[in-house]
Parts: C-alpha cells; sequence; structure tokens
C-alpha cells in the first residue's frame, strides 16, 4: 500500500472525487495561544495492490513537537476494495478535525498509521502574526537602499 498524496486543508469532501478548499497549509496564525481551532482537514489516498484487499485499521494523531496527543487519537476501519480491472484500488480518506486546542505557538503533525505502520507525516507550525510595516511608504524606502 502507498500513498498518492496526503495533505491538511481548511475543508474537503470526499466521494468519487475529492473537493477541497485551503490545500496543504503548513501554518496556522494564531492571535493568542491556547488556540482553539476551528475546523480543518486531512485528505489521502491510498493505492493498494490486489494482496492488500479487505478491512484495514487507521489510527490518526494529531500531536505536538513532544510527541503528545492533542486530542484522544481517533480510530476508524476503511474497506480496502478489489480493484475491478487491474491489480490495484484506490481508497480515499477524508477525516475532518474539529476543535482541536493547540496550548502554544510552535510545530505540530498529524500523523496516521494503516493497520499499524504509520503512512501519513504532516507536519505544520501554529505561529503568531507577523507585525505589519508601519507605511508603505517606509517599505519602499527600505527596498530601494
Amino acid at each position: 500500500m502507498r500513498i498518492d498524496f496526503a495533505f491538511l486543508c481548511d475543508y474537503a469532501q470526499g466521494g468519487p472525487k475529492i473537493n477541497a478548499l485551503g490545500i496543504g497549509f503548513d501554518v496556522i496564525v494564531a492571535p493568542q495561544v491556547p488556540f482553539r481551532h476551528s475546523h480543518f482537514s486531512l485528505v489521502t489516498q491510498l493505492r493498494a495492490s490486489i494482496v492488500e484487499v479487505g478491512q484495514k485499521e487507521v489510527d490518526i494523531h494529531v500531536i505536538d513537537e513532544d510527541g503528545r496527543d492533542l486530542i484522544p487519537s481517533l480510530k476508524t476501519q476503511i474497506n480496502v476494495p478489489k480493484p475491478k480491472t487491474g491489480v490495484e484500488s484506490i481508497t480515499r480518506i477524508v477525516m475532518e478535525l474539529a476543535n482541536v486546542n493547540f496550548p502554544q505557538y510552535g510545530f505540530y503533525s498529524v500523523r496516521a498509521a494503516i493497520d499499524g505502520m504509520e503512512m501519513i507525516n504532516l507536519s505544520f507550525r501554529i505561529a503568531p502574526p507577523q507585525p505589519k510595516p508601519d507605511s508603505l511608504d517606509q517599505t519602499k524606502t527600505d527596498l530601494i537602499l
């Protein structure tokens, strides 16, 4: 089994085609911490050979940079179908993560194991807002020098 793609996004809807908004972010700007992020999604597409068909356990973790879970792990099962033609089948997963509390600025990741083997590791960070330049004219002057 291999991962064709995996990404985090603001919102996703599964089906024969995946519809996603805000694809592939790696920074969430938080005005203060702790910060509760209302919603984001994990999207992945798996490609499995004919010998890998059947029920698979999926275990998803959202962890901090010290490896601690921010929420209880999300466990689900997927069915990897027998291919209708050929020797490979495709399975898509869209997992919604809601109201995750990030206690501090720093690095985090979403990790997923399938049948106990880690297959996905998507890192991102929670960052404070960046100060804006005082004025546009000052920015132009800085660029000229």
